[in-house]
């Protein structure tokens, strides 16, 4: 089911040695995600093995007190597939960004919008050593990664002319083949997930 998680204590997950399941969110939503610690993700380390999919955190209100702050993961070094951010993301030292921190794993038609703190962010990631595919990303931020040390980008800025969510949705569906979970418009005029029916 969907989360709302407004007012409540929870714990972060995968702290070292890290996340190493397949967490899928099933299309499903967490919401009032408000928290504020040192770094800060929702995931702190995702390892080799590790995969997160078909999650979407909406209107975050996140802060990092003494390092970077990312949406869904601090640490990439699986898998994120499928996921998205919306919200407020800001940190008093160091930088910000949507998705990871820093990837050394892939990234695959994921996206952001929202507010990103200016200094040193990177809407999908703020230091990229792999793969980065099929990613979008709308709001405050100039740039999809804000340093690419090496890996492979593919992130494109959703500006509303040239560039429209319905855009985003396309390019993202043609990297999800196989997946169970592809992304529509919602009324709301941001992507949100289906079920892909023709994989079960």
């Amino acid at each position: 089911a969907d989360i709302d998680l407004t007012g409540k204590d929870w714990t972060r997950i995968g702290t070292w040695p890290g996340y190493s399941g397949v967490f899928n969110g099933q299309g499903h939503r967490i919401t009032g995600l408000n928290f504020s610690a040192a770094r800060f993700g929702l995931f702190l380390f995702l390892n080799q093995s590790g995969v997160i999919k078909n999650l979407q955190l909406i209107d975050v209100n996140l802060d990092g007190s003494s390092g970077g702050a990312a949406g869904m993961v601090d640490r990439n070094h699986g898998q994120i597939i499928a996921c998205s951010v919306t919200g407020k993301i800001s940190a008093s030292y160091g930088g910000t960004c949507g998705i990871a921190e820093s990837n050394y794993g892939d990234i695959i038609a994921c996206w952001f919008d929202g507010t990103l703190k200016e200094y040193e962010s990177g809407a999908i990631v703020r230091h990229n050593y792999a793969y980065i595919t099929s990613c979008y990303w709308g709001g405050n931020a100039g740039q999809g990664v804000f340093s690419n040390l090496g890996g492979k980008v593919d992130a494109t800025k959703v500006d509303g002319a040239t560039v429209k969510w319905q855009t985003a949705v396309d390019g993202m569906n043609t990297a999800l083949t196989g997946n169970d979970y592809q992304w529509t418009l919602g009324t709301g005029g941001l992507p949100v997930l289906k079920r892909n029916n023709k994989n079960p």
